[in-house]
């Protein structure tokens, strides 16, 4: 199965809307940024929202999903809603038992050359088509914005690992992390659910002075 090309986020309109500057030489549909570099940064630390809806993902199940992935190099998960980091620095995740989601980085390796590497043959190893949208709230107010659309205390949330809740109403797998010393919190979820969540969470952001980053400052903060 081959990477489809011209993807679009499920949010690609409110995207546009904004006239941001996209991703250059990628056919992820990616924001580079919406503001000028310092402004994003700032932006990142206090309290931002980013789609990362186009990056590649890929669902594995069945009880030979582990065995396979670590056949092909993947550090692969010890136990239940744990997390690794992909050798392109993207995430694979473990939802269940032999069951796995997995989300390349923005240089889009790891997910698309297990794609193509794939052949299912038995109900042994099956490919769930993942069709998640998925954003990342960051920043030192971020905790807040969950605060009022979450009943996770994530004050308490162990980062690297998992958490299954609803934010806003929508169903969402939710991971903390750290972008150097700044709080930051991936969701996945349907994608059906795109547009209300971006705007609700963007909503929130709004009254705290948060707003929507382009990938670029991601991108610059993980730099050594």
């Amino acid at each position: 199965m081959t990477e489809t090309i011209n993807r679009q986020s499920p949010i690609q309109q409110l995207l546009a809307d904004r006239r941001p500057e996209w991703m250059p030489q990628t056919e992820l549909p990616l924001v580079l940024r919406f503001q000028d570099e310092a402004a994003e940064e700032s932006q990142m630390q206090r309290l931002g929202l980013c789609d990362f809806s186009g990056l590649s993902k890929l669902g594995l199940k069945g009880v030979e999903a582990g065995d396979w992935l670590r056949a092909q190099g993947v550090d692969v998960p010890d136990s239940t809603y744990e997390t690794r980091r992909l050798s392109d620095g993207g995430w694979i995740g473990c939802l269940g038992k032999n069951e796995f989601l997995l989300e390349s980085s923005l240089s889009n390796e790891v997910v698309p050359e297990l794609n193509r590497r794939l052949r299912p043959e038995s109900n042994r190893l099956l490919r769930v088509e993942r069709q998640d949208a998925s954003f990342l709230l960051t920043g030192n107010l971020a905790l807040g914005v969950l605060s009022q659309t979450c009943g996770v205390n994530f004050a308490e949330a162990s980062p690297g690992r998992l958490i299954l809740t609803r934010v806003a109403g929508v169903s969402c797998v939710v991971l903390p992390d750290f972008l150097g010393e700044t709080p930051t919190y991936r969701l996945w979820f349907d994608c059906s659910y795109a547009v209300y969540l971006w705007e609700t969470l963007l909503e929130i952001c709004a009254e705290s002075g948060g707003d929507a980053i382009g990938a670029g400052v991601i991108i610059a903060a993980t730099l050594p």
